[in-house]
Parts: structure tokens; sequence; C-alpha cells
């Protein structure tokens, strides 16, 4: 099984004085790491418009998890992440700061049965790639799935973006992701 190897800068997940925390009221930080890194479909997901590719701008910051690991599933443009035992496996994606719980709900729906949110520590990553040594308590959406289903081959974002996404997208036009409206304090 091919795995990114992480920079891990020693006392980063545990030790960190630099953290983030999400503003009262909104969701918990979300990393996101397959098909919800396409930007238009992340824009359509929680904008209801692909093509709002640039208020994406302010929610998103690049990040990697570590002890974890991405890979394809069979018969299925989307990857699944799993924990990983290997101290060095990671995975890049997105750190995103939704404003409402209603885009969090429309995210959790679209993800479906087959994965479950997981609390991580989650590492900000430069505009060089490299860890910032900023860390973030966040959510994961980890399979729970049949384990049959996973392949041992790693998932390309760049080939689904180049082959499938706009399959996607067209399969989705016209229809908008409903999340429920959250009362304060739930």
């Amino acid at each position: 099984m091919q795995q990114r190897r992480c920079e891990v800068e020693k006392g980063t997940e545990k030790d960190s004085s630099r953290t983030c925390s999400a503003s009262v009221g909104a969701p918990r930080p979300l990393f996101v790491y397959g098909t919800l890194r396409a930007k238009p479909l992340l824009a359509w997901a929680v904008l209801g418009d692909s093509s709002r590719v640039d208020d994406l701008d302010d929610m998103i910051r690049p990040a990697q998890v570590s002890k974890y690991t991405r890979v394809a599933v069979k018969h299925s443009d989307y990857p699944a992440v799993i924990r990983s035992a290997e101290e060095g496996d990671c995975v890049d994606g997105y750190l995103l700061q939704l404003d409402t719980r209603s885009q969090r709900k429309k995210l959790d729906d679209f993800e479906g049965e087959t994965y479950a949110v997981e609390s991580t520590i989650v590492s900000l990553l430069g505009s060089d790639g490299h860890p910032t040594g900023e860390t973030v308590q966040g959510d994961i959406y980890v399979w729970v799935g049949d384990k049959d289903m996973l392949t041992t081959e790693p998932w390309e974002l760049d080939k689904f973006i180049k082959e499938r996404l706009e399959d996607w997208l067209d399969l989705f036009d016209g229809m908008e992701m409903v999340g429920e409206d959250y009362r304060d304090g739930e």
C-alpha cells in the first residue's frame, strides 16, 4: 500500500502552544481529504453553487492528519480514511471552518452512513506544504463501512478532478443539500 509519510515535528501533536479554536456557535473545524477537496464540489455542497469557489478561500486551510491513511474504495470515485499504526503515515487535505451548523449537517449527510465522525488533531500547513507547528482539534470522516470494499491503492485527487468531477457536478446540478437549522445552544 502506498502511503504518504509526514514530517512530524517533535511535540506538534501534544505540546503545541499555538492552537486554533472555533468561534462560539460555529461547528467544530472539519478535516476534508477526498472528493470535497475538489473546490467546485465543496462549494456546491456547502454554499449551494459550484461556481462560488472563491467564497471558500476564508473557510479552508491546507492541513494534514497523522496516523491515518487514505485508500481508494472499490468501484467508487471517492476514498476512505482509516487509522494507521504507522507513526509516519498521514493524509493531506483542508481544514474547513464552516460558518453554520446547517453547513456541517449538509456535509454529514453528503458523507452518509459508511463514514463516522472522529475527533483528531489537525496540523496546519504553510504555503511551502510543511507543518507550521499550529494544530487544531477537529473532526474527520473515518470509514466504518465494509473493510472488504477498501483497496490497497491510493486515491488521487487530480485523477478524480480530471476524470470524474464534471460527472459529479452534472449529477448534482439543480439539487441542493439541505441542512437542518439548529437553535442556539444545540
